[in-house]
């Protein structure tokens, strides 16, 4: 898939906080429109032939209004819009502020003493004007709230009507996708109250629900649905996007946009969550985890309360041997991290503010977690972006947890100076034009590296020869690359314990 860089980085700061102001600014026009429209309707029901005198008023200050509606909403898409919704909801909301201009010239004209014969068509207008101004705010609906938002109640009602007369038990199959396809296939699930899927459900409620409401659920759900999608629905998740894409295949995470658009980087315009630090290592690989064991969840999101609700329930509320009586399975404890090769202080307001001046390099430098002594390093510029200005990490070399150099074009060269990356637990050369020479140079500055992504690059079966030098090595993303399966069996049996993806069946 070839990215194409978004324009968001390149947004000044003050246009942007002015591109915000378009939620604030279109609802004035939008109400002085319909304002003018029920008043002329009133009068029509009234027998009246006179427009009002408030008509003009009203559609010559929704004119103005729509002007600075249109200003905003132009540079509020710099950062934040793309889609058919935004082309249409873009040009149908500029015809309506010329319509509108045109309209009010006309009802001045009307409301004069001698224009009275023209009021009927004015009206006509009004009425045409309306309905431009209510589509168009239509598609703006739509781009917030998901496509159908106007519809949703009644068409949960149906869909809650047709599950409860198919009677499927929640979480063991998959509704057919957007597309009308076949369902999606799913993973052997145990029946309700085994152990097995107990413990899926556990782990859903422990690890991939708390991601799910704390950076998806605020477009995707709670009663959101935007691009149609609610991920506190598994109808809605476990199916088809309008590209005929699996969002989740059970099964299968390699298929699975959910994964896809989170391994994005920040600046592409496809990447999720849209806005705020990505996702961390371990985050993506229990939605991996989740995903290849079925994505098992509840079907919908009243059965997914968090394990210590549920936990409290079943030992509490439920009586022992009834139905609603489920014991679940005491979350895994997680493996201790390997502590940094470096004893490191809290990182101070210092190295925060020059991290952040890096930016302007086209690298994104940002803090581990709230008081954390090591960073996420990441160089979303894309193809502009290259050896200059990767050397500007170096100072920082020390503090660096995350590196992403995907996407960029730096080469094999530019990563032969590059110092030692003592603390570095995943590296990202994806998407990159590195061969075995630059990977090895990368991979023997970052020899704690625990998760490497080589996807899309020229690597060959030469790469495994880094590859293992790398004592602490779990995973490693090898599907695009040249490798060799005799290359990948023979590196499997060296080291057992790496889970090796090519994109196929392990």
């Amino acid at each position: 898939m070839v990215v194409t860089p978004t324009l968001a980085d390149s947004v000044p700061p003050l246009l942007e906080a002015f591109g915000r102001l378009h939620p604030v600014m279109v609802h004035l026009p939008l109400g002085l429109v319909f304002a003018a429209f029920a008043v002329e309707a009133w009068r029509v029901v009234q027998r009246r032939r006179e427009m009002s005198p408030f008509t003009p008023t009203a559609l010559g200050l929704a004119a103005l209004s729509g002007v600075m509606a249109g200003a905003t909403g132009i540079a509020f898409a710099e950062s934040h819009g793309s889609g058919d919704d935004l082309f249409w909801h873009r040009w149908l909301g500029i015809g309506a502020t010329v319509a509108c201009a045109g309209a009010a010239w006309a009802a001045w004209r009307a409301a004069r003493p001698s224009g009275v014969d023209a009021v009927p068509a004015v009206r006509g207008l009004l009425v045409g004007l309306t309905v431009l101004v209510a589509w168009s705010g239509h598609l703006g609906a739509n781009m917030v709230w998901g496509p159908g938002f106007l519809w949703e109640p009644l068409m949960e009602q149906a869909d809650g009507e047709e599950r409860a007369a198919a009677a499927v038990p929640d979480g063991e199959t998959a509704t057919s996708g957007a597309q009308g396809d076949s369902p999606a296939p799913t993973a052997p699930v145990a029946p309700a109250g085994d152990p097995v899927r107990t413990e899926k459900l556990a782990f859903f409620r422990s690890n991939i629900l708390p991601i799910f409401e704390t950076r998806c659920y605020e477009c995707h759900g709670n009663g959101k649905r935007k691009g149609g999608l609610r991920m506190d629905d598994r109808s809605s998740l476990v199916s088809k996007d309008d590209d005929g894409l699996w969002i989740v295949k059970p099964g299968e995470p390699k298929e699975s946009v959910l994964v896809n658009r989170v391994l994005l980087p920040a600046e592409d315009d496809l990447a999720m969550p849209p806005e705020g630090e990505r996702l961390a290592v371990a985050q993506v690989e229990d939605l991996r985890k989740w995903i290849e064991d079925g994505a098992v969840m509840p079907e919908a999101a009243d059965a997914a309360a968090p394990a210590s609700q549920a936990a409290a329930a079943a030992a509490g509320a439920a009586s022992p041997g009834s139905a609603k009586s489920v014991a679940l399975a005491p979350r895994p404890a997680a493996a201790p991290r390997r502590p940094l090769a470096q004893d490191l202080p809290p990182l101070g307001a210092g190295e925060a503010e020059a991290a952040a001046g890096l930016r302007a390099k086209g690298i994104n430098v940002t803090p581990m977690a709230s008081g954390a002594s090591t960073f996420t390093v990441s160089m979303p510029g894309g193809p502009e972006v290259g050896d200059v200005d990767f050397v500007a990490i170096y100072p920082m070399a020390a503090r660096i947890e995350e590196l992403s150099l995907a996407r960029s074009s730096v080469t094999d060269a530019g990563v032969m100076s590059m110092p030692s990356l003592p603390n570095a637990r995943s590296v990202r050369l994806d998407n990159t034009g590195l061969t075995d020479v630059g990977i090895t140079a990368v991979l023997s500055r970052t020899l704690d590296a625990e998760t490497v992504n080589l996807v899309n690059t020229p690597a060959t079966d030469r790469a495994f020869a880094a590859l293992g030098q790398l004592p602490f090595l779990r995973k490693v993303y090898l599907y695009g690359t040249k490798v060799t399966p005799d290359g990948v069996a023979a590196f499997r049996r060296a080291r057992p314990g790496v889970e090796v993806n090519v994109g196929g069946t392990p």
